[in-house]
């Protein structure tokens, strides 16, 4: 028996005759319309098999108004919808098409009779806002259930933290003796740390002046030895005048008068007498007070003879002595002589002396000399360790020079190891003296080479600061850096920020880093994120680049499949679907089916019920009863209560029907009685668990037969499932009368022993006797 749609939208329809009553002709006043109408409404109800007066007192109807439905008179559209119903409980369901051409012949004929049609339309209206507002209740029920979940674990966790509560209360109060005891020990004990600390603080400023006192006692004898070790020599050479010059003296007459050879042997001889706080003061002596080709040569004697030590004492002391010229000249004598560790001593002495217009003079001086690397190095050690309003005031004397490259280069190096709070404090006095481009350099440096917290720490200050725009600069910037960097700046941001990053990954990165992002934040437990960036990336990525993106997960830690399950655990209802969607448009078949099986089997029934509405809207192949069925056929049928629970929340009461007509009609009964027994687990879904059971047990008494049956009845009467079992005896005998009864009759009382049987008189064989004495 079957239907199919015809050219001009008429049923045509293969049927066996009614098995008694027949229909009135059809009136010859009808019109086209009404005449089409009722000629298909016959060929529908010749389907059922049943005669006029059988279906009129099924659906409680006068016979003779069934009657003249059939024979041309316009029905009102509920009966027409009632009767195409039927025909699909009586398993010979019409197409689509023909039960739309159907509802538009009807529609002609109401059109035919302007009154009815004016009724028709209230009634179309009427079935529309019924159809809505059973939308509203469907949804109703499954926030109702949501809450109903929430509140119950509100209440737990509640109830969890008053017995926390309970405890810590109880364990203040055992122990808050001890606890006084220990209050009144540690009062002592501080007031005995007080007391020693004193005493430690007075021991250490004396200790300090013993210590200056032997200090300058050790350098008063040093001296003192210095002075007689002269006299002895003076004496011994034989003094004319009597007189004893001063060390000092003595020192300055030898720089006077000595050549620069003449003055590295001095050195040397008071270095082999040990003298060497003489050679020092000889050679900073010299340092000071002659030319800077003497002081080159000088400096270079010393090395050749293996008196470093006594130069680089005095290299310090001339860059403070003498001015920036003669110091930038020095620098490029030494560097002539090959000494350009002297020269790097040079710089490390400027940077920790001279003010800044004193370093800014020098960068320009050893610029000028051609010595830049030097240049370069003094301003970025200034620029690094010295204070922020000398990095501000050198920038701003070489702002707009030759070396303000050099400069921004400088700040961009104080911007890759100055703490953040400098950062900070540094980016605001630059932007005060209206140095921007430095401002800049300093920003995007610090945002292409510090570290993740790093980055975040100075965005957060910069919005302290009210710096908003330079903020953002830095955040667009450090965007650019590789994954790995993305990653930790991902868990260091706040305030959104992080979703921004994810938003801008999904659009420009590269698949295989998406694939990294995606697995790295749902390792560390981030799956909203995770959750967040795929679905970003579904949205705006081709079809072939997101088989490429699942591919790469498939390849790593925890897998597309982990993945796809938590996204689907974090999704609403309407995003799940519109997922599943995208997938199976995608040709990603397998993972369409595990987002399906996450949402229907991990969550709510509520949630998945809502999950397969939004899904029945769409042209997903999971929206049609054939896929349901072959979903459904691989699983056991004491699983199957999830996808159940679901559709009949959902109202797809004809998907429902259908997979239960697939899996539950022919399973054996034990697995009905498991279904059963799942169902009547649901305490908190009991009504929607009743629903289904009610049509499981509809389906299986029309399609099994009465010995199975019976036994269905009894395993759920074994099975404590006395509720389903009475309603399934009930629906068994309203179908099959009698016939059952007797043979469930039959079933019940199988094992039971007959008194007219010869096994009930058969005597029960001996037990066997236990072993006596006599044996």
């Amino acid at each position: 028996m079957h239907h199919a749609q015809g050219s001009a939208g008429r049923v045509a329809v293969v049927a066996t005759p009614a098995r008694s009553g027949r229909l009135e002709p059809l009136k010859d006043d009808l019109t086209p319309e009404k005449r089409a109408l009722a000629e298909d409404l016959r060929r529908v109800f010749l389907t059922l098999g049943i005669s006029v007066r059988r279906y009129a007192a099924r659906r409680h109807l006068d016979a003779s108004t069934v009657t003249r439905y059939l024979s041309g008179r316009v029905p009102p559209w509920d009966f027409v919808a009632r009767l195409v119903a039927d025909v699909q409980e009586a398993q010979a369901p019409l197409t689509p098409e023909a039960e739309a051409g159907l509802r538009e012949l009807h529609r002609a004929a109401q059109r035919s009779h302007q009154p009815s049609s004016e009724m028709q339309q209230l009634q179309d209206r009427l079935a529309e806002a019924d159809e809505e507002v059973r939308r509203i209740t469907t949804r109703e029920q499954a926030l109702a259930e949501t809450l109903l979940d929430r509140e119950g674990r509100l209440a737990q966790v509640r109830g969890w933290c008053r017995n926390l509560e309970t405890q810590i209360e109880e364990q203040r109060l055992t122990h808050h003796a001890d606890v006084e005891l220990w209050r009144g020990e540690q009062v002592r004990l501080e007031e005995e740390c007080g007391d020693l600390q004193d005493q430690v603080i007075y021991l250490q400023e004396a200790l300090a002046v013993t210590r200056a006192e032997l200090i300058a006692a050790e350098d008063r004898c040093h001296r003192l030895e210095v002075r007689l070790d002269t006299l002895e020599e003076l004496s011994a050479s034989g003094s004319e005048d009597g007189e004893v010059p001063s060390l000092m003296a003595m020192l300055e007459e030898a720089d006077r008068r000595s050549s620069v050879p003449e003055l590295v042997r001095a050195v040397g001889d008071l270095e082999l007498r040990t003298r060497q706080a003489m050679a020092s003061e000889l050679v900073r002596q010299a340092s000071q007070s002659r030319t800077v080709e003497e002081v080159a040569g000088l400096l270079a004697g010393l090395r050749q003879a293996g008196f470093d030590a006594h130069a680089e004492t005095a290299l310090p002391a001339m860059v403070v002595a003498r001015s920036v010229d003669d110091t930038s000249a020095l620098a490029r004598e030494l560097m002539r002589e090959g000494l350009e560790e002297y020269v790097l001593i040079l710089v490390q002495a400027s940077v920790q002396f001279h003010d800044p217009r004193d370093v800014a003079a020098l960068a320009s001086a050893l610029d000028l000399a051609g010595l830049p690397d030097h240049a370069r190095s003094l301003l970025a050690a200034v620029a690094v360790i010295r204070p922020v309003a000398d990095v501000v005031s050198m920038t701003a004397l070489l702002s707009d020079t030759e070396l303000d490259v050099v400069v921004v280069a400088a700040v961009s190096a104080a911007a890759a190891q100055r703490p953040v709070a400098d950062l900070v404090t540094l980016s605001v006095a630059l932007r005060e003296a209206c140095l921007d481009r430095h401002a800049d350099a300093l920003q995007l440096t610090a945002a292409a080479d510090r570290t993740a917290s790093d980055v975040a720490e100075f965005i957060r200050s910069l919005l302290l600061y009210g710096l908003d725009r330079d903020a953002e600069t830095v955040f667009d910037t450090t965007q650019n850096r590789s994954v790995g960097h993305l990653i930790p700046l991902v868990h260091a941001l706040r305030d959104g920020r992080e979703r921004s990053v994810l938003s801008r990954a999904a659009a420009s990165r590269p698949g295989e880093d998406i694939a990294v992002l995606i697995s790295e934040l749902y390792i560390t437990g981030r799956h909203q994120l995770a959750t967040e960036l795929l679905v970003l990336t579904v949205h705006t990525r081709p079809a072939a680049q997101i088989r490429e993106l699942v591919g790469t997960l498939e390849g790593m830690t925890p897998g597309a499949e982990a993945v796809l399950r938590a996204t689907a655990r974090t999704l609403t209802p309407e995003d799940a679907a519109w997922l599943l969607t995208c997938l199976e448009g995608y040709g990603l078949h397998a993972q369409a089916e595990t987002v399906f099986r996450c949402t229907v089997h991990d969550e709510l029934v509520g949630h998945a019920g809502l999950f397969l509405t939004a899904l029945a809207r769409t042209d997903s192949r999971w929206a049609r009863q054939d896929a349901l069925c072959e979903y459904a056929a691989d699983m056991a049928v004491a699983t199957l209560a999830p996808l159940l629970l679901a559709l009949e929340s959902a109202s797809l009461t004809g998907h429902l029907d259908a997979v239960v007509r697939r899996c539950c009609v022919a399973c054996p009964v034990l697995d009905i009685t498991l279904l059963a027994k799942r169902f009547d687990a649901e305490s908190a879904l009991a009504l929607r668990a009743d629903s289904v059971m009610r049509r499981v047990l509809h389906h299986v008494v029309r399609a099994r037969s009465l010995p199975d049956l019976a036994a269905l009845v009894g395993a759920l009467q074994s099975a404590g499932l006395h509720r389903y079992a009475e309603r399934l005896t009930s629906q068994a005998l309203e179908a099959y009368g009698r016939r059952f009864r007797e043979r469930l009759t039959m079933e019940q009382t199988k094992h039971e022993q007959k008194v007219m049987s010869k096994a009930f008189w058969t005597p029960l064989p001996d037990r066997p006797r236990g072993r006596g004495r006599h044996a």
